[in-house]
């Protein structure tokens, strides 16, 4: 065998190499896929929105806690009757901006975080809560109602 045979047969990419490739390429479609998922569907995680003119609502999601997905779905199940007057947020606890709005607020992981129109901190609502409570505190904090 030449040289030049060596060469050419240790270059050539094996069929094999190019299955992997597309084995790993759909193993990264699908978990980009599932994480999108569960993300929750509306929510910006865009805190720069507080003290626009709206009052807020910002949840502390940990991402392994029970009590942040019953408060999402409390969110989620008021939030529509408050359409355009009050911004709901979310920030991960175990971020760098998670943790720096967690200490500017002295707030904690699975917890809302009530925000005026101006962006002034109001209360801090552990969980767990109802949708009734949420709307209590929205009305008695900001003055809306559904």
């Amino acid at each position: 065998m030449s040289q030049s045979d060596k060469q050419t047969e240790v270059s050539a990419p094996s069929k094999r190499s190019g299955k992997i490739k597309w084995i790993v390429g759909g193993l990264f479609l699908l978990f980009a896929a599932a994480a999108a998922m569960n993300l929750p569907r509306g929510y910006s995680d865009d805190l720069s929105r507080i003290g626009k003119g709206k009052a807020a609502v910002v949840l502390i999601r940990d991402k392994n806690a029970v009590q942040s997905f019953e408060l999402i779905d409390v969110l989620d199940s008021v939030r529509a009757q408050y359409a355009g007057r009050v911004e709901f947020l979310l920030t991960d606890f175990d971020t760098p901006q998670g943790r720096a709005f967690i200490e500017a607020n002295s707030a904690a992981r699975a917890t809302l975080v009530l925000l005026d129109a101006n962006g002034k901190f109001v209360k801090v609502l552990k969980a767990p809560q109802t949708a009734g409570s949420v709307q209590q505190e929205i009305a008695v904090s900001f003055g809306v109602n559904p």
